[in-house]
């Protein structure tokens, strides 16, 4: 695909309304089969390969990536502008051979009008549209009223037509017109508000769990051969919005699209959908959440019928039902925290994040002005996403920023040497990074037990008035301590200093955490 001067990009109305989105998606599907909230795959997965991408030319407005796909080989991305991107501009997972090269990223979208819990009113409207039509009588009481399938139907049809109408007119929601819509959709930060990267190659499946300890046993589940070169980018802004979990019996309330059910706002830091009085909590609801209850109450009834609509994910238990409905008035909901409105993990940002790779050349890349606007995290947490860091499950990177990440990598084969064999990380400029409220801001970051990596001739100044100081969160590189077989040479210029931690030895039995940490190949972790 030759570009020729021109550009493509998602329109705006259409980027309001459909959430996940890639201009370019080297698939014939987005996910691979039984990875993902739907099942996208009705007959064959067929992945692209043999691909390029030439500019001069634009890939613009998105509200997820630029380009984004799985299982591809041998994709080249060559002298293309990338911007307006709300996640990612290239997004690949488990690809055979890569070249991103003498790309320029000036910008990623900074008008971001609504949050992660717009897109979830979208996806349960379907559900509620099908119980209208199957069931138009049913109706059970929410908030101490009683609101039939019609009302909380109209409701939420209501709020979505309202954002729309006020986003396509104003760029914003009018917080007096629709006080309401605003107070659950309104994003204040302008920004996606969940992960955010320039280039993520990762192995097999979608990269919604933490950060890769050790490298797949399975050489297929790999990326190999990645080379991202000469490449500029530079006034990128991110926020990560952490979406406290309500955990019932164990188990993550999410509806039947995935998304979490929401009853604190972490921003304002206050209740949403309830109040508290003496230690009591009272469910009050909002158009979200009536509707999300009332799917959840459905599906325990077997309502909805046969339809295409899949409802493997939704887990909204009884208790939390009889709670809305007034019949559990001891009900104390319990948050897990470290997630976003999905529930993926929540990781901070990065501009180029390669992982679970045999054999990469990350060379003569510039990063200039990046901010994330993220606060810190609030202390109402029970317990933390099961797929948090290896290390820490409570650390919370909200605000973290790093330039460079690599986790769970090797060298082009099994040699360890720091010969041709080695990947390497050179060349690079890094600087103007900044984030109030991080507890770490990492020029170069080398997670998890990564091998036979070289670091030669990299410039990194996080923030000009910072030098080097051991406590404080700039690093201009860390290596933690599962890595191994990483030659940093003295050509480079880590301004904010060098960490590395003690060596931790590599157990004898250490394949990708799955199951109790993460679902099958890095899937959507739900935390059930």
């Amino acid at each position: 695909l030759s570009l020729n001067g021109y550009s493509i990009a998602q329109c705006r109305e259409h980027a309001l309304m459909q959430r996940f989105f890639a201009v370019i998606e080297l698939a014939s599907a987005p996910f691979t089969p039984s990875v993902g909230p739907h099942n996208f795959v009705s007959t064959t997965f067929t992945p692209a390969k043999n691909f390029e991408l030439t500019g001069p030319g634009t890939v613009g407005l998105s509200s997820h990536h630029g380009v984004h796909g799985n299982e591809n080989e041998n994709v080249q991305i060559k002298g293309v502008t990338f911007k307006d991107f709300e996640v990612g501009a290239v997004s690949l997972n488990n690809v055979k051979g890569l070249e991103i090269k003498n790309c320029d990223i000036p910008n990623n979208r900074q008008d971001v009008p609504i949050l992660g819990s717009f897109s979830a009113a979208l996806k349960i409207r379907p559900y509620l549209k099908r119980l209208l039509e199957t069931n138009p009588d049913y109706s059970m009481t929410l908030g101490g009223t009683v609101k039939s399938v019609t009302d909380v139907y109209a409701t939420l049809v209501s709020h979505i037509a309202n954002v729309y109408k006020d986003v396509m007119q104003y760029g914003l929601i009018d917080q007096d017109a629709h006080p309401d819509e605003y107070q659950l959709y309104n994003n204040p930060n302008q920004v996606i508000d969940g992960p955010c990267y320039v280039f993520l190659v990762h192995g097999k499946g979608p990269a919604v769990g933490g950060f890769g300890e050790m490298q797949a046993t399975d050489i297929s589940a790999l990326s190999n051969n990645v080379d991202i070169l000469n490449n500029n980018a530079q006034n990128i802004k991110c926020f990560t919005n952490e979406v406290l979990a309500t955990v019932v019996d164990g188990f993550v309330q999410n509806d039947a699209r995935g998304a979490i059910m929401q009853f604190y706002n972490a921003l304002d830091e206050v209740y949403i959908g309830m109040v508290e009085t003496a230690g009591q909590y009272t469910y009050t609801g909002n158009a979200n959440l009536d509707a999300q209850i009332m799917i959840g109450k459905a599906l325990s009834q077997n309502l909805l019928g046969d339809n295409v609509l899949q409802t493997s994910t939704n887990s909204v238990g009884l208790p939390l039902v009889d709670w809305a409905e007034g019949n559990n008035p001891s009900f104390t909901p319990n948050f897990r925290c470290n997630g976003d409105s999905m529930h993926h993990v929540v990781k901070g940002s990065i501009m180029i994040r390669v992982e679970d790779c045999q054999g990469f050349n990350i060379k003569g890349n510039t990063i200039d002005d990046v901010e994330i606007l993220s606060k810190g995290p609030v202390e109402l947490c029970a317990d933390f996403h099961k797929g948090a860091s290896f290390l820490d499950g409570s650390d919370r990177m909200l605000a973290d920023l790093r330039g460079i990440s690599v986790a769970a990598v090797s060298a082009y084969d099994d040699s360890l040497s720091s010969g041709n064999d080695a990947s390497s990380i050179s060349h690079n400029t890094i600087t103007n990074l900044k984030s109030q409220s991080a507890n770490l801001i990492a020029g170069v970051d080398i997670q998890g037990f990564s091998e036979g990596v070289d670091i030669e001739n990299n410039y990194v100044n996080l923030d000009a008035t910072v030098g080097v100081v051991s406590d404080d969160k700039w690093v201009g590189l860390r290596i933690r301590q599962s890595a191994s077989a990483i030659f940093v040479k003295k050509n480079n210029n880590f301004v904010q200093g060098e960490i590395q931690e003690d060596r931790r030895k590599l157990p004898e039995y250490h394949p990708r955490p799955a199951g109790e940490t993460e679902w099958p190949n890095n899937g959507c972790p739900y935390g059930h």
